[in-house]
């Protein structure tokens, strides 16, 4: 397995930095202003962080070492003094030391620290599964500090089971995870059963015994891992933060390529350079709004419903019936209902705003007297037989108008903006603006069912078990009581969270989807790409810098379609 390109955060996070770093070197060489130019490989600048927890002599240590293949002490006695992190190709991976080795108390303290700013979560334990004080540890994780969404649960050293990383075995353990986990399944938080030292056995012998090799790595089941943390990125969205700071490079060079470059000998060619390059400019900084907005939008509204989980379930407590219990449940699934609409109508709205932001941005771009008198010069050289503008020039690039330029490079046929005049138009626009589909509620995400039974009643709102009545019994035993209500809890902040998921997946496939697969801008793009090749085909004497940034645009381009292609959610 070639690690750096098998886990495809890591690798892109690399090319990113390496990309964002040269271009900031040519700038400095230039004597241009870096202000302009992503802070880092990720939208905000931090690098995303990948923390592994969980039980004392699991092998953490051993996992971030097959993962990562860095240089990391391994062994039987506590080898991670306290949280060591380490830079992998632009990504902080957090090796925490282990809970509850009862000889240093300080451990837990420094691991939940390091566990609390975690981006993704990776908690392992042994195929002997929990203790009673993992379990503890683990429970608050998963429940209190509500880390499920964050998670991935590793069952390591499995060649030690007593059938080995077999699924009989596996099945075995995973239902004995359950006792734990519920009201999670072992699924829902993308259990992997592994052997980390197999798979670096695997390499240690890879050349000399090939065959054994490939036993071991078959035992250790590492590409399960792997494909389990690329999903993880795609379900949550990390993707989206490479390439917000590449459309932000991507501008700041199209800014630079037009204040540096030489003169194509033809001051009408490098006036059509200019004018596809703020064309191109426009159509990205719509695709960036659009992205920036929706997902902020959306990522709120998740936050909110978890929120109104964990209200819900402090409320229930106190509750004597179920008649009680289901009129608080029954506000809050309204509240939440009225925040998934809300949702959709704000990301809708911000859609369609945006879109003809854009349209009304190209249009009066394409009317201006810039673009007219050059529409002008330019058919006045091809009819004349310019042979420069021959190579260069589609048929008919101008002569349809400003309105009907935009219909034809981001027009309906390929899904995209339209005409944006009459009726058609405007219901075009509209049909891409609602574009989650015909279910867009968080509760028909999980497919619950309505009507529940719940203590001989049908509580009508949720699939979780409550709980109420039997207090008032002098024999019903205090403690069990107190168990079912702790029980109740834990299932309604469960089942707000995992419908808070199911819609934050719901609206990143969506997005993904309008800028990536609906054709609305990324053709137009390419075939500015094409016509800004042909030009610069031409130039003979460009300046060095000219060249350098030349190549980094297409890099930057090359970037963004391969984290897309990489990532397909």
């Amino acid at each position: 397995m070639n690690r750096q390109s098998n886990f495809n955060l890591p690798e892109y996070s690399e090319r990113s930095t390496r990309l964002i770093a040269s271009v900031r070197d040519l700038y400095e060489e230039m004597g241009r202003d870096t202000s302009t130019l992503p802070k880092g490989a990720f939208e905000s600048g931090k690098p995303v962080s990948l923390v592994f927890a969980g039980q004392y002599s699991a092998g953490k240590s051993t996992i971030v070492k097959a993962l990562t293949g860095l240089d990391i002490a391994t062994g039987h006695e506590i080898t991670t003094e306290e949280a060591q992190a380490y830079d992998w190709h632009g990504i902080r991976v957090v090796d925490t030391p282990g809970i509850g080795t009862g000889r240093r108390p300080d451990h837990d303290e420094i691991s939940y620290k390091a566990i609390s700013d975690a981006d993704l979560l990776v908690y392992v334990v042994t195929y002997a599964g929990f203790d009673d004080l993992i379990a503890r540890d683990f429970r608050e994780l998963l429940i209190d500090r509500n880390k499920a969404s964050e998670m991935v649960l590793v069952v390591n050293k499995m060649r030690d089971a007593d059938k080995g990383n077999s699924p009989e075995q596996r099945k075995v353990i995973a239902d004995d995870l359950t006792k734990v986990t519920k009201p999670f399944t072992p699924k829902q938080l993308r259990t992997v059963f592994v052997d980390a030292l197999a798979y670096l056995k695997s390499e240690e012998v890879a050349d000399e015994r090939p065959e054994r090799a490939s036993r071991l790595q078959e035992q250790s089941n590492f590409a399960e891992l792997v494909d389990t943390l690329n999903s993880f990125v795609e379900e949550h969205g990390m993707a989206a933060q490479l390439t917000t700071p590449l459309y932000q490079l991507r501008n700041s060079l199209d800014v630079a390529i037009r204040e540096q470059q030489v003169s194509s000998g033809d001051a009408d060619v490098d006036a059509l350079e200019e004018k596809l390059l703020r064309e191109c400019s426009m159509i990205f900084n719509a695709m960036h709004d659009i992205e920036a907005n929706v997902r902020q939008t959306y990522r709120q509204t998740c936050l909110e419903i978890r929120e109104e989980g964990r209200q819900l379930a402090d409320a229930i407590e106190g509750c004597t019936t179920e008649s009680d219990a289901e009129d608080l449940a029954e506000k809050s699934r309204d509240r939440v209902e009225s925040l998934a609409e809300d949702c959709r109508a704000k990301i809708n709205n911000a859609i369609q705003e945006r879109y003809e932001k854009c349209r009304d941005n190209l249009d009066e771009f394409y009317a201006s007297k810039f673009v007219r008198d050059l529409q002008i010069r330019l058919e006045a050289k091809q009819q004349a037989g310019n042979p420069i503008l021959d190579k260069i020039l589609q048929p008919d690039i101008f002569t349809q108008g400003g309105r009907v330029v935009v219909e034809k490079t981001l027009g309906q046929g390929a899904g995209g903006l339209g005409a944006f005049s009459g009726s058609a138009a405007h219901e075009a626009v509209l049909e891409v603006g609602h574009f989650f589909g015909h279910s867009f509620k968080p509760w028909e995400a999980l497919k619950w069912a309505k009507g529940i039974n719940v203590a001989g009643k049908a509580l009508g709102v949720f699939g979780v078990a409550l709980s109420f009545g039997l207090q008032a019994k002098e024999d019903y035993d205090n403690e069990k009581r107190q168990q079912e209500m702790r029980a109740n809890r834990e299932s309604i902040r469960a089942s707000f969270n995992e419908a808070a998921n199911g819609l934050e997946v719901q609206c990143a496939n969506a997005l993904h989807g309008l800028l990536n697969e609906s054709e609305a801008f990324q053709p137009r793009v390419d075939a500015i790409d094409k016509e800004l090749n042909r030009i610069s085909d031409l130039r003979r004497n460009k300046s060095v810098a000219c060249n350098k940034l030349l190549e980094a645009i297409k890099n930057c381009q090359k970037l963004i379609e391969d984290v897309h292609v990489a990532f397909p959610k």
